[in-house]
């Protein structure tokens, strides 16, 4: 018997493993669900506080127009002109919107058009918050993003941001050294969706970049994730030598276990829809293909990542996203075995229970 070129490249796949593997299921939440008129959208990891459930999110109000819109002012994404808000739950379904954590700047500050798309970490009794920021008078074509940091002593604020971004997008690089291929390579402009980690004794900031070129001509988005590393929380953040350390990924869905980093790789990319595992938070391997993937989720960040792989995406929350043609707005997903692709997991009874209600 003979081999076709697409057979033997089958050959080489990886298995996926037992314990890896897994589906979602999606359910409304109260106080966080369609509003007309509001967009609600990339929830941050959630938290638990003295048994209180908190999350961050990017909130805006009115129509966006896109980004062939001729006004440079008009809103054009429904994470243009936004600001961050939080909300608390006692059980992770019922919220109550608490305020603005992270309002956009003022005139002439570094965030003055918008501050969005958070994430979250507790560090030794005070809390980060990680965003992307945009000046005004920039062309909002989704690049020139920056990321962003504000401290607090207490969940509820107040939060204090540092003086300048800490991480800057760069310009010019390459893929696989084929500039012509790609224009400013990875790297074009883009630093989206951080996420902030306290590991190997450093600071590991992931982040998706974009790079542009071939992969436009085939109207294909073309995503993937880098990391910056730090000594300091608060910086110098420098970018990984490895970057990309991702070929695939949209928005970054990562969560420790067992001395690495695992990364949920959702809707772009060859890649999509898989969750892999780098046991120096670098070099990925691809564990296993999921289904119904959660876009711009925000997982509980459990207190116990290493009971099973998949405790740290064991539930949280996402947005239905703005290609549905309704207001942003968010829903909580969990793990779900019963998927005809899931394996039976092998989770303690009590943490269990949630999946079987």
């Amino acid at each position: 018997m003979k081999l076709s070129e697409a057979s033997e490249r089958a050959m080489t796949y990886p298995k996926g493993q037992e314990e890896w593997s897994c589906g979602f299921s999606y359910t409304p939440v109260f106080g966080l669900g369609y509003e007309e008129g509001i967009h609600r959208r990339d929830p941050s990891s959630i938290l638990e506080v003295d048994g209180v459930y908190y999350v961050w999110y990017t909130k805006s109000s009115g129509p966006m127009f896109g980004q062939t819109v001729r006004d440079p002012y008009a809103k054009k994404y429904p994470w243009d002109y936004a600001n961050i808000f939080y909300a608390t739950s006692l059980d992770g379904v019922a919220w109550e919107e608490r305020g603005c954590a992270i309002p956009h700047g003022g005139k002439g500050d570094y965030d003055e058009r918008t501050v969005c798309t958070p994430d979250v970490m507790e560090h030794e009794g005070k809390y980060y918050l990680v965003y992307q920021t945009l000046p005004q008078g920039t062309k909002y074509d989704g690049s020139e993003e920056h990321v962003a940091m504000a401290i607090a002593s207490d969940p509820n604020g107040p939060w204090e941001k540092l003086e300048a971004n800490i991480l800057d997008p760069m310009d010019q690089g390459e893929w696989f050294g084929q500039h012509d291929n790609y224009n400013d390579g990875f790297y074009t402009g883009r630093c989206h969706d951080p996420m902030l980690f306290a590991y190997n004794e450093k600071f590991y900031l992931y982040y998706k970049c974009c790079s542009t070129g071939e992969a436009e001509k085939y109207a294909e988005v073309d995503t993937r994730w880098g990391v910056s590393i730090a000594d300091c929380i608060t910086g110098p953040y420098h970018a990984s030598e490895y970057n990309p350390v991702t070929n695939s990924g949209h928005e970054t869905l990562l969560w420790p276990y067992q001395g690495g980093i695992a990364a949920l790789l959702n809707r772009d990319g060859p890649e999509k829809d898989t969750i892999q595992y780098a046991k120096d938070g670098i070099n990925f391997s691809l564990m296993a293909k999921v289904q119904d993937t959660p876009q711009a989720g925000g997982a509980f960040r459990s207190k116990n990542p290493d009971l099973c792989p998949l405790e740290g995406i064991r539930w949280g929350l996402c947005h239905v996203d703005e290609r549905g043609g309704v207001w942003n707005h968010i829903v909580r997903f969990d793990v779900d075995t019963r998927h005809p692709y899931c394996r039976p997991m092998k989770y303690p009874k009590s943490n269990c229970d949630y999946l079987h209600n």
